[in-house]
């Protein structure tokens, strides 16, 4: 009697709506998460009490440059799924240290914790960012919207905390476990293969390749096969040839800009903002002078992809315009009028976040173009520019408000009231 061969039945593929739905929840939720883990670390420290703001701001900022620039050569050689457990590991010690040191403990303690959490937190976008690559623009539109809305919660829990619950952001460390167990789910558990690897899959199981994957992300994937055994040398040559010829004049620089102008007008010009009648404490002045700019970013981050902006010079052009009509308003107090105010706020977050995503949006399609490049490499290396422009903004936008409110005549800006 014969033997009887198995049936080998081909599995009903996951359409692509829901692939890129999963696709699009899991680096939302990851770059949710990792916007908010920092903020929650950091307020928890207390380190503007030892340290003026400028320096704190470099504390915060300089570790996560120096993991920026060097973590993306390190990518191949360490397993994928190694980096988000190390991630989360880094996230716990850096959380229990924090939760257990007092305030007062003396300041290199939670300077070194501030280090770890600044480079954790690094790590992470450098990781998640250079995943990118594999998932095509559907993870870039839900990795900027989970990151534009984190900052939309960052931006209004200390206020939401103090005035309604009578907590500070300190009682909210035990939160950071739930976020490291949203990270590590959704990318363990809810992000699912590569497209690649998916109709590798589905080919070898049904003989055939299926459509479900946009052609676009299959491109993206395209690599020069022999990269895989390629030395750390010649890599890193590579790697740094084209940081230094492409990415930096299309993508790192741009970015910069863009980070830093937005930096200087949030939160660098709150203090200083002429006082409005409508708002009778500052810090609910402040929770909607940044809920409203970041309002206007998630919405830009949210629908950028769904339409084609063929003149991004023309938006970066209108971001530096409105730029500077705010400052200028800041520094002259020209009007008190809060529609004009908190409109010019959504309009500068609305442009910063249309020319974020265009910029990692161009230099996919530069990818997809030119597959010889390390892509992973390339989309990683891009926030470099991101968190140079936060330190650059910020330290301007400190000396900015340091000399308004320092002023004889400082009358009517909302430093004047306060100690």
């Amino acid at each position: 009697m014969p033997e009887a061969k198995p049936i080998i039945q081909k599995p009903v593929p996951i359409s692509s709506a829901r692939y890129n739905l999963r696709v699009f929840s899991a680096f939302g939720i990851v770059g949710f998460a990792n916007t908010l883990l920092p903020h929650i670390i950091f307020s928890g420290l207390y380190l503007i009490i030892p340290f003026p703001r400028p320096i704190v701001l470099i504390i915060e900022l300089l570790p996560a440059l120096a993991i920026e620039l060097f973590f993306p050569h390190a990518l191949h050689y360490v397993p994928h799924w190694a980096w988000p457990v190390l991630v989360a590991n880094c996230w716990v010690l850096a959380a229990i240290v924090t939760n257990a040191s007092p305030p007062n403990v003396i300041a290199p303690i939670h300077t070194l914790i501030t280090i770890l959490a600044s480079a954790s937190a690094a790590t992470g976008r450098v990781f998640f960012s250079s995943q990118l690559s594999f998932y095509g623009k559907t993870a870039l539109a839900g990795w900027g919207t989970g990151i534009a809305a984190g900052s939309v919660l960052r931006d209004i829990l200390p206020t939401v905390l103090t005035l309604y619950t009578n907590m500070v952001l300190r009682d909210c460390i035990g939160y950071a476990y739930c976020l490291l167990l949203t990270i590590v789910a959704a990318y363990f558990l809810l992000l699912p293969s590569p497209p690649m690897q998916y109709e590798l899959e589905n080919s070898k199981a049904g003989g055939e390749f299926t459509s479900e994957i946009e052609e676009q992300k299959l491109s993206l994937l395209s690599r020069d096969l022999s990269s895989t055994n390629m030395k750390f040398g010649v890599r890193f040559h590579r790697n740094m040839y084209l940081l230094g010829n492409k990415l930096f004049r299309l993508c790192i620089n741009p970015l910069l800009l863009v980070t830093a102008v937005q930096a200087l007008v949030s939160p660098g010009t709150t203090r200083a903002s002429i006082m409005l009648p409508v708002f009778s404490r500052y810090s609910a002045f402040s929770t909607a002078h940044g809920l409203t700019f970041q309002l206007g970013n998630l919405l830009a981050r949210s629908t950028a992809l769904l339409f084609r902006n063929r003149r991004p010079r023309l938006i970066f052009a209108l971001l530096v315009f409105c730029t500077a009509a705010a400052v200028l308003n800041t520094a002259f107090l020209l009007t008190s009028n809060a529609y004009l105010l908190f409109g010019s706020l959504f309009t500068i977050g609305w442009l910063g976040g249309m020319t974020y995503m265009n910029i990692f949006g161009a230099a996919m399609d530069y990818l997809t173009r030119h597959s010889e490049n390390d892509a992973e490499f390339a989309v990683g290396s891009i926030g470099i520019g991101e968190t140079a422009g936060i330190l650059i903004g910020s330290l301007a936008g400190v000396t900015f408000d340091t000399q308004l409110c320092g002023l004889a005549k400082r009358s009517g800006r909302w430093c004047s009231a306060l100690p």
